[in-house]
This record gives C-alpha cells, structure tokens and sequence, in this order.
C-alpha cells in the first residue's frame, strides 16, 4: 500500500519535550505531510523553539489557536462569571493575572527569538481534498470559532452535529479540548488528536496519524491511529521555572497532573 500518510498534532503550548518526543514517535512512521491545529506557544517555557521545530516539519501547515491569537494581541478569554463575580474571587483574579504575564513572557520570549511574526499569517482552518474525492477540515477548535466548545468525547451527539453543521467536509479534525475523539456523526468523522504539550494523562503526549489509500475510491482512512509518545514532565517544570516563567506553579501543577486540565 502506497497511501498518503497525515500526521496530525494540536495544542503544543510551547512544550519543546513532548514535541520532540512525537517527533521521534513518528519518525519511523514515514509521515509525508503534517497537520498542526493551534495552540502553539502559551504556557511552556521553550515557544520560540517549539515553532522552529513545527516549521521544520516535512510538508507542514499549521492554524491559529485561541491562545496563538492572545498573543498576539493581548486578548484573554471570557470570565466564565460576571464582572462582579470575577471580582470577588480571588482565584480568578489571579489567573487572570497570571495568564496576562505569561502572554507578555511568551510575546517577549518570540519577539526576541524573531519568530513571532510565524504567528500573524496563520490561518483559521486547513482544507485538503484527495484524490479520491475526501475532504478533510482541520480547525483548532471548531468550524465557527477557534473558542469555546470542541471536539470531545462526551459531547452530546446533537451538539457535536451542530457544531460540525455545514462543514463542507467528510473528515473535521479539531484540537483544544486536549481529548482524543473518533465520532461519526451523520455522513461526517470528527476526530480529536489530543494535545501534545498538555495531554490527558501526565507525560504522555498524544499525537495522531492517518492514512488513506486514494486508489481504492473510498472516503474512509485505511488507518486512524491514535498514538502516545512519553516525556519528561519533570524536565518540563524545571525548564519552566529556570526561566523564571510567570505559569511555572499554574503549569507544573497541570503537566503532572495535581490540578485540573486548562479549561475548554
């Protein structure tokens, strides 16, 4: 079988370890193109050096995340309260705060490595159609936004179809909700990598590979392989904090699994 062979990564996050360690997973995997759908540089310690080896990648495109776009402007996202809630509750207020000053530290830490102009030109989705006819959408969090509700597990079915709803697409891959999904829903396939650099389960970078046989005129993959590559965790957080990066706490606590997820 000679198929084309799509390797498909999301949610980074400026994680240079767990990068490297997909990168050696799939090098034995003879990916001919790459897919990366956002989130590339808020949180970790090493984002310069994340999107120098994301550029580097054979074939490679690559979308605009939500917090790709926080970056560069210095957005955040939405209190999930009021304004007069926020204020009172000082967890929040500090989280806010520390997501501000890690926007400010990634901006700085690109800007002085001269890649963050990478960011700007990004688009919102990636399409490919093959040969057979397949269409395939890559977006980072869904077809109408790269915020709020994504591609998960639990999502209930009619949600999931209106999210996807006039798609144009047979496959969507999405990132954000850092959870790997295969659903059909309808005529469509909506998968979910998982996330790379902050994955469901500490130090276990997830990562996805599909291959397609156009010969054989179909629009389903030969092979959706939903793939995990160990890292170092620990190597992460001391990383974070030798750089004295305003998240080392907020972020640690999450790469090793002591607190919850970032939510999506």
């Amino acid at each position: 079988m000679t198929g084309m062979r799509l390797g498909v990564i999301a949610d980074v996050h400026g994680n240079e370890v767990a990068l490297r360690a997909v990168l050696a997973d799939a090098a034995g995997c003879r990916v001919d193109r790459w897919w990366v759908l956002g989130d590339l540089v808020l949180f970790g310690p090493r984002p310069a050096e994340a999107v120098g080896l994301l550029r580097s990648l054979p074939g490679v495109e690559m979308l605009s995340g939500n917090t790709d776009r926080y970056v560069l402007t210095g957005d955040q996202p939405a209190p999930h309260a009021t304004a007069a809630d926020a204020a009172g509750d000082t967890d929040l207020v500090e989280r806010y705060g520390l997501v501000a000053a890690g926007i400010g530290w990634a901006r700085g830490a690109l800007a002085q490595a001269g890649v963050l102009d990478a960011l700007a030109g990004l688009p919102g989705e990636l399409r490919l159609k093959l040969a057979d006819g397949t269409r395939l959408l890559g977006v980072h969090a869904s077809p109408a936004s790269d915020d709020g509700t994504g591609i998960k597990p639990g999502l209930p079915d009619d949600e999931l179809a209106a999210l996807l709803s006039e798609c144009d697409a047979d496959i969507v891959i999405g990132g954000h909700t850092h959870r790997r999904t295969d659903r059909v829903i309808g005529p469509v396939r909506a998968l979910n990598p998982g996330s790379v650099g902050v994955p469901e389960r500490p130090g276990e970078a997830d990562w996805l590979l599909l291959e397609f046989d156009e010969s054989q005129g179909s629009t389903a993959p030969v092979r959706v392989d939903h793939r995990t590559a160990p890292f170092d965790a620990d190597a992460v957080v001391r990383d974070l904090r030798a750089r004295l990066h305003p998240n080392a706490d907020f972020f640690a606590a999450i790469l090793t699994g002591k607190r919850k997820q970032i939510g999506h």
